[in-house]
């Protein structure tokens, strides 16, 4: 499930969907505190990615964006791509399509004074999915302070899972 992050530490959890058919992502990103409180979420589209990395690695730039908009400062990082996590923790090096985007994302993540990256499995993961996947049916908010009525459930059910 979703584990509390350290005292004093936002966590933030991005993910991504991927339209191979029509070369687009969606991504969803969301910030909460060490009390697991909402703090801010956001999703959009990109309009056009080459594949599923790049996607995945463009939600982990939008959430940083989302994080350094929101004046954190000590950040842990959940996501469910490990190839992504790997990548950030061996400070951005990748070839590829996502080159670019992998050093933008190195770049932002030294901006904050303490950043740990953490693999967190879907379940664990299930607000951010929840939002990038309703940009398919344009509920897109680049940032609301306000949780959508549409995560509400999502929330809680993160919060009980862990309380029990």
């Amino acid at each position: 499930g979703w584990s509390r992050p350290p005292m004093g530490f936002v966590k933030l959890n991005v993910d991504s969907s991927f339209d191979h058919d029509l070369l687009r992502g969606m991504v969803g990103a969301v910030l909460r505190d060490d009390k697991r409180r909402f703090i801010v979420g956001g999703n959009c589209n990109i309009d056009w990615c080459a594949d599923v990395l790049t996607a995945e690695v463009l939600v982990l730039r939008f959430g940083l964006l989302l994080a350094q908009r929101m004046g954190c400062n000590r950040l842990v990082i959940n996501f469910d791509n490990m190839e992504v996590i790997n990548t950030m923790k061996n400070e951005g090096q990748l070839a590829g399509a996502a080159v670019a985007v992998f050093d933008d994302c190195y770049f932002l993540a030294c901006d904050f004074p303490l950043t740990a990256f953490e693999h967190c499995n879907g379940e664990a993961n299930k607000v951010a999915h929840e939002l990038a996947r309703l940009v398919k049916f344009s509920v897109t908010r680049d940032c609301f302070e306000e949780p959508l009525v549409k995560i509400v459930t999502f929330l809680i059910d993160d919060v009980t899972v862990i309380s029990n």
